[in-house]
């Protein structure tokens, strides 16, 4: 961290530095309209992050730009009761969000915020889901590759942008021919013929990148990916100007991956990391498909239940790589929040049954019908399997089924593209869907069975043997392993080691924080539910002999403040999850308690197993600014 930062000028005066987060939202996602929504992982972590933050007496400002996703304009809200207008809004939205129309616009729009509020040494934090990851990772290329101008070039920027974008569709050879014929002065950087000002020198160069947080990468746009036509090439020469890739100047590179999704348009945008480049990468696989990943569901919006708990841990999972490993501020008050709701989500799921016939949908029935499909089930009566496993939709639909489906293949996209290590993980949860812990409890048929298609084959191992080339090489720990059966090739992916716990309050609500609400949650104060049902169903709920240890205790403290305010920020009469927490689901109480129990005793237990990562405080070169002895800032070190 610079304490100081010069002005946007070029001679401006100095200020205390900021932090910059920009966080571009999916196709079809918007928590800024006014429109009825759930909000995605990208819009809670925007309403996450705090303000500002004191550092060494400093205030330091961390600013936050929102960005709806494709396909979400006012224009497009297909809520209307006038059928043209509706039919007109429900093409352009299918239009926009399809095709990918407006990301390069998303793409202009956020870089703009940088150019209105960047100075030389404030830090940039850039997060996007879906397409609004193609979104973020297109702008942090962007900057790697142009910089960021000062605010009065703006004027020029539909120039210097159309040059950007043919710079990339040129051939070096095209480049070069046209270089040596100029006979003025030429931007080698946008190939424009500018004589007397070099307009290169004024912009920002070689501007770091703190994070590029992803949720789930969809790169396609123009014609969706499909089995039937290769559209790749047309793609390319239409928006292969996008540079998503690695660069030394960005710093950290997280990514959260759905193991489920397998629709062909939504086929996943990895990252590699060549030779030479030292972006530290991180690629974790989660359970579930691109919208639990992501979050956001709009079956929420149905009404089927909360459907957010293996959303919720993809958000926590990216904001303790955050943390642990950069300086950026989170409010304290929006982590427990988000925690207490996902207390109250585990109760709400754990006594949702689901319809009869169906492996897709919870019942919304309090009593039978005559039609056999809104039914609840006689035997699948609880919605929570523990550890956020819940309702997990399959993702198919009509207006995808014509495209085609292609599985998802971790561990192996570094083969297929040779331009890198991947450097991917599978998430611990995986193995705790997959245990035979969880199995007896529910077997194959039941809608909470886990069997990722993506991970045929491949078994969990723990401290596997080397491979038979390298007899020294050792592996620690569990690994995802794979042996082909026909060339005998091996493999592995590595477990993700969660972060330890760190004894201090903006260390609170972590990734096992979240495994401890399995069974905090019935001791936990629960709002947005009848106050009969509480007051039943949580008595059912037997006593532990184990006395809460002092995390425990201080989690459970968070949570009663959490709740004590919890009416002054939530819009009881029109908040959707309390419209949900208010359904009733009479019968089976004390088997969905004992199941709901069990399932806390089982993620206790896994807690014991999962390997951890140790705290170490991210590097401040700020702060060795004072230090008296000696001066030394980075780049002295390097």
């Amino acid at each position: 961290m610079n304490p100081m930062a010069q002005g946007n000028s070029e001679d401006g005066p100095s200020r205390p530095m900021r932090r910059l987060v920009i966080c571009c939202d999916g196709s079809w996602q918007t928590s800024s309209h006014g429109l009825r929504n759930v909000a995605s992982n990208v819009a809670k972590l925007s309403r996450s992050i705090a303000g500002w933050t004191d550092e060494d007496g400093e205030c330091i400002q961390q600013l936050i730009y929102y960005d709806a996703g494709v396909g979400t304009a006012n224009s497009a809200s297909v809520v209307s009761e006038n059928i043209p207008t509706w039919l007109m809004a429900k093409v352009q939205k299918c239009w926009e969000g399809g095709l990918g129309r407006g990301l390069e616009e998303n793409v202009c729009e956020a870089y703009n915020f940088l150019v209105n509020n960047y100075a030389p040494g404030d830090e940039i934090y850039i997060f996007g889901f879906s397409r609004g990851a193609y979104t973020a990772r297109a702008l942090a290329g962007l900057i790697c590759n142009m910089g960021i101008c000062l605010p009065d070039m703006m004027d020029d920027w539909w120039s210097m942008y159309a040059d950007y974008k043919l710079n990339f569709k040129r051939r070096a050879a095209e480049k070069k021919a046209k270089e040596e014929q100029s006979g003025t002065h030429y931007m080698k950087s946008w190939g424009k013929t500018k004589p007397y000002t070099d307009w290169k020198e004024r912009f920002h160069k070689e501007v770091e990148i703190e994070v590029v947080g992803v949720f789930d990468t969809v790169g396609a746009l123009g014609i969706p990916t499909n089995v039937w036509v290769d559209v790749s090439e047309r793609s390319e020469a239409n928006y292969g100007f996008h540079d998503t890739k690695l660069h030394n100047q960005i710093k950290h590179a997280f990514h959260a991956l759905a193991l489920d999704e397998d629709r062909a348009p939504f086929t996943p945008t990895l990252w590699s990391r060549p030779s030479g480049v030292t972006t530290k990468l991180v690629q974790c696989w989660f359970p579930g498909y691109h919208i639990n990943v992501g979050g956001g569901s709009d079956n929420t919006v149905k009404s089927y239940g909360d459907l957010e708990a293996m959303a919720n841990l993809a958000l926590v999972w990216m904001i303790d790589q955050v943390r642990h490993r950069t300086s950026l501020a989170f409010e304290d008050h929006a982590l427990a929040r988000f925690y207490h709701h996902y207390n109250c989500t585990i109760v709400d799921l754990s006594r949702r049954g689901f319809q009869q016939g169906s492996k897709h949908h919870y019942t919304h029935a309090e009593t039978a019908h005559w039609y056999s499909w809104d039914n609840p089930h006689a035997t699948h009566i609880t919605g929570y399997g523990g550890w956020g496993l819940g309702y997990r939709p399959d993702s198919w639909g009509v207006e995808t089924a014509l495209a085609g489906d292609i599985p998802r293949t971790p561990g192996q996209y570094a083969k297929a593209n040779a331009e890198g290590a991947t450097d991917e993980f599978i998430h611990p949860i995986v193995r705790y869907a997959t245990s035979e812990a969880h199995r007896q409890v529910h077997p194959r048929g039941s809608p909470l069975y886990y069997e990722p298609q993506a991970l045929k084959d491949f078994v969990p191992v723990k401290n596997p043997p080397p491979p038979a080339d390298n007899p020294w090489l050792k592996y620690e720990g569990w690994y995802w392993r794979k042996v082909d059966k026909k060339t005998g090739e091996t493999t592995q992916i590595p477990e993700m080691a969660l972060w330890e716990d760190v004894d201090r309050e903006d260390m609170l609500f972590n990734e096992r924080d979240y495994m401890r609400a399995d069974w905090l949650a019935t001791s936990a104060p629960l709002k947005g539910f009848e106050e009969a049902f509480i007051k039943e169903y949580l008595a059912l709920a037997k006593p532990t002999a184990d006395p809460l240890d002092p995390r425990e205790q201080k989690l459970m403290a968070e949570l009663e403040e959490v709740a004590a305010r919890e009416h002054a920020s939530t819009m009881k009469d029109g908040s959707l999850v309390y419209e949900l927490r208010k359904c009733a689901f009479p019968g089976d109480a004390a088997k969905r308690m004992q199941l709901l129990q069990a399932a806390g005793e089982r993620t206790k237990s896994f807690l014991t197993e999962v390997e951890s990562q140790p705290y170490r405080p991210p590097w401040k070169p700020g702060k060795l600014r004072k230090i008296e002895v000696v001066e030394l800032v980075k780049d002295d070190m390097e």
